[in-house]
């Protein structure tokens, strides 16, 4: 039997409850674990799984986060020198022959085009006062270097846009693969996907007979919470609201100041779960108004549970232009006005025939996204920079 090819996964926090970014990196590894001999290089982890072996940074920095950065990418680079075949970074890190990018660059971030000329000067003083901000744009301008032999992957084509323009990375340096969700079983029968959801509602103590809406992430300002908020407000009373994640300071802080209105019947919050499944099951509408995301999983995975997706056009959410063209979400053109969030909710709840058809379509969309499909893309740009390279070892 031939010895599998050894690949080295670069992911500072290893785990499917960090975000969408490190469980994106998660899921496809053990994907990846049938073809390839996985070692991943992390400051922390809490994945078991006896086909990949870990390797954990004696140290961590937690603050400041640009020294922390530097210091994993040096560890790393260190570690993974030799003896791999494919370095593959979901870090900004300058080396690796895979860099799987998740988030906007920052030098679009700071120097947008729609800056107006004094605007931009301001800009460049204020990084050059910066050494933060000198740090993170020296290792992300190293990331984007082509002088290696390296490809850049993607989440969504628009964010491949931003790495073209930005970064002048030619289109033949640029691969898409999109977040995934495990692969889905059979559907259950309606009688039993009731149940599921009373069972679900009633662990979260909501009531059976109302309509719920659900936030989920880590930063409930950036997902959209505040203006979900107001809209709840406008609603009528048998809607409540499920908030899924965010740290203990987060829920104390947004659970305190819905107990100070008259929403404090209406809004449960759950903290941490080590599996949304319950949540989605005891839901009727994934409200993600987004302020600043790429490729949210959430409404990939309320797709695959039929749970109809009220989500942020873009430029808030960079995926929304592949779930608008497939009529697959109902779009929020200014996520942060209530009243178009209530209009959405008051539609998805008065049309019946028209939410089951969005969630016909998106539940296909979401089959089209499995990990086991994704990997397959994965697998083939890891093959195409093996035979590049044994092609360039041949011609020295």
């Amino acid at each position: 039997m031939q010895e599998k090819v050894k690949v080295a996964i670069l992911s500072r926090h290893f785990s499917q409850s960090a975000g969408g970014a490190e469980s994106y990196a998660v899921n496809l590894a053990l994907k990846l674990t049938q073809d390839y001999r996985i070692h991943v290089f992390c400051e922390r982890s809490d994945v078991l799984s006896e086909d990949i072996t870990i390797h954990r940074m004696a140290f961590n920095i937690k603050r400041p986060r640009w020294i922390a950065q530097w210091a994993f990418a040096v560890w790393s680079w260190r570690c993974t020198r030799e003896g791999f075949a494919i370095v593959h970074a979901h870090e900004n890190t300058w080396h690796g022959n895979v860099q799987t990018v998740h988030v906007r660059p920052m030098r679009y971030s700071l120097f947008a085009k729609s800056l107006e000329p004094l605007q931009r000067f301001f800009r460049y003083i204020k990084v050059l006062t910066s050494p933060r901000l000198m740090a993170h744009l020296m290792l992300e301008g190293l990331r984007y270097s082509l002088s290696a032999p390296r490809l850049i992957v993607v989440v969504t084509p628009a964010l491949g846009d931003i790495v073209s323009s930005y970064y002048h990375v030619g289109s033949s340096k640029i691969r898409v693969v999109m977040p995934g969700i495990q692969d889905q079983h059979e559907a259950l029968t309606a009688h039993a996907q009731a149940l599921v959801k009373q069972e679900a509602r009633a662990s979260f103590g909501l009531q059976s007979a109302a309509w719920v809406l659900m936030v989920i992430g880590h930063n409930f300002e950036k997902k959209g919470l505040p203006a979900v908020l107001r809209a709840l407000e406008h609603l009528s009373g048998d809607v409540s609201l499920l908030v899924v994640g965010g740290g203990e300071a987060q829920v104390k802080k947004w659970r305190s100041q819905c107990e100070q209105s008259a929403l404090a019947q209406r809004v449960v919050f759950t903290g941490l779960v080590s599996s949304a499944s319950k949540a989605y099951a005891a839901s009727d509408c994934l409200v993600h108004a987004t302020l600043d995301d790429i490729f949210p999983l959430v409404v990939l995975e309320s797709f695959a549970a039929r749970v109809p997706v009220v989500l942020s056009v873009s430029p808030y959410c960079l995926a929304s232009d592949l779930m608008e063209s497939s009529r697959t979400a109902h779009m929020l053109k200014n996520p942060q006005q209530e009243a178009e969030i209530v209009k959405a909710v008051n539609l998805l709840r008065s049309d019946d025939s028209a939410r089951l058809a969005m969630m016909d379509r998106a539940e296909l969309f979401a089959k089209q996204h499995t990990w086991t499909e994704l990997a397959s893309r994965q697998r083939a740009i890891y093959e195409e920079l093996i035979i590049a390279s044994s092609s360039a070892s041949r011609l020295r």
